[in-house]
């Protein structure tokens, strides 16, 4: 796996804007101002197949995996459930991490993050091969962070069963413990396989793009290299600002032809955009002002600040409506909620931006698809994305600020006012 760790994916139940397709967690990064667990996922929730409550603990663990999109493995998982057994948050970490700079204060995040969302009940999961002496350590220390917060019941998921964390009573969890067959073959299994979920192996199986072919990378990478050059060319603002013009006509562009086009879509995946225009967008995206244009576009009432900054040359101007619009994103008193439709497309722009540019043009695009996987509820995909931004460039700002919001489990406004309702 590339990237920077597992990363604590939490995923609380909360109600989804509609069912954008998707799916994610892991690494976060390590960026200044944020020291946190580079491990450290946050997710509020895939879409729940049903109503159905969580009534015990076998009934937790068997949507734990469900909820992340994969198999933990190596990882500590803590699962929550509200009142009436609703599903809560699900928060996971990679054992390693926490044994690791900045452990402390990602735990604090996730204590944070439990007590905000009131639990009932709340299991501390350890899944590992190794067995549960090795980890000991951390189990322990993710238990002082919570006692303040909630008491946790401890479980261990290992491959040959799962059992009580320290149970030693064999009528109550016989060894090697109860088969996992119990937890995937039940009820709460049934109903999310029938609402379509899949559980894949690991994360990078969930959400790794893949990389298009050669050939195709070859002819996107030149037609970036060709926007490059001519944006190094434009001169005065005026030149600037044409350059721009159609950069972000080359976005809008993408953006109808995946939607003409999506009735035309094979087993749901998108049809592909030609290479030459994936390139003009990477190179577009760049460009800080077009990418922050572009993201406008997407939040409803954005395209009111996109007329008001098309053209602009003052950097403040574009930070200032960028700011506003971001703000009803983030304030639970505006709770914008996503369209999904709107993300739908732009998920399937930005993905194809990703299989094609050079390394060097990734960032932003990456970037931008963990802020819809954030904005839409989906944190583990979130993570992902942003762990593989700060890869492609670990000093892209906008990344570092978005793994903070991530990684602290700050959810977004219409998540916040909706919890509040509820």
């Amino acid at each position: 796996m590339t990237g920077r760790g597992h990363g604590i994916t939490v995923a609380g139940a909360h109600p989804q804007p509609a069912a954008v397709p998707d799916r994610g967690p892991v690494p976060g990064a390590g960026s200044p101002g944020c020291a946190l667990i580079e491990d450290m996922t946050t997710s509020l929730d895939l879409p729940e197949p049903s109503t159905i409550p969580l009534r015990s603990p076998h009934d937790v663990l068997a949507a734990v995996p469900y909820r992340l999109g994969f198999r933990p493995a190596e990882s500590i998982v803590i699962a929550c459930t509200a009142e009436r057994g609703r599903p809560g948050l699900v928060a996971r970490v990679g054992i390693d991490e926490l044994r690791g700079d900045g452990a402390a204060e990602g735990l604090a995040a996730l204590a944070r993050a439990v007590a905000g969302t009131h639990p009932t009940y709340c299991a501390l999961v350890l899944y590992t091969a190794r067995g549960a002496a090795a980890a000991d350590d951390v189990v322990q220390d993710v238990r002082r962070a919570l006692q303040p917060v909630v008491d946790v019941d401890g479980w261990v998921v290992a491959p040959d069963g799962y059992r009580g964390l320290g149970c030693e009573d064999p009528t109550c969890c016989p060894e090697p413990g109860h088969p996992l067959a119990a937890l995937e073959c039940g009820e709460i299994g049934a109903a999310y396989v029938l609402a379509g979920h899949v559980v894949a192996d690991s994360a990078d199986a969930a959400y790794r793009i893949p990389r298009a072919p050669e050939a195709t990378r070859n002819l996107a990478g030149r037609a970036a290299r060709r926007s490059e050059v001519a944006r190094q060319r434009a001169t005065g603002d005026a030149g600037t600002g044409c350059w721009r013009d159609e950069a972000l006509d080359a976005w809008r562009k993408a953006l109808h032809r995946v939607e003409t086009a999506a009735g035309a879509a094979v087993d749901g995946e998108p049809v592909g955009l030609a290479p030459a225009l994936v390139g003009r967008v990477g190179a577009a995206l760049a460009d800080r002002v077009v990418r922050d244009v572009a993201l406008l576009t997407l939040v409803p009432g954005g395209e009111e600040a996109v007329r008001a900054t098309t053209g602009e040359a003052d950097r403040a101007t574009v930070d200032d409506a960028t700011a506003r619009v971001l703000g009803r994103v983030i304030d639970p008193a505006d709770a914008v909620v996503p369209d999904p439709d709107v993300v739908a497309r732009a998920r399937a722009v930005l993905e194809q931006v990703d299989a094609h540019v050079p390394q060097r043009l990734r960032a932003p695009a990456l970037t931008l698809l963990a802020f819809l996987a954030w904005w839409a509820g989906d944190g583990p995909r979130a993570s992902y994305r942003v762990g593989e931004a700060l890869d492609a460039d670990e000093s892209y700002r906008l990344a570092q600020l978005l793994h903070c919001v991530i990684s602290t489990a700050l959810p977004p406004g219409w998540v916040r006012a909706a919890s509040s309702s509820g």
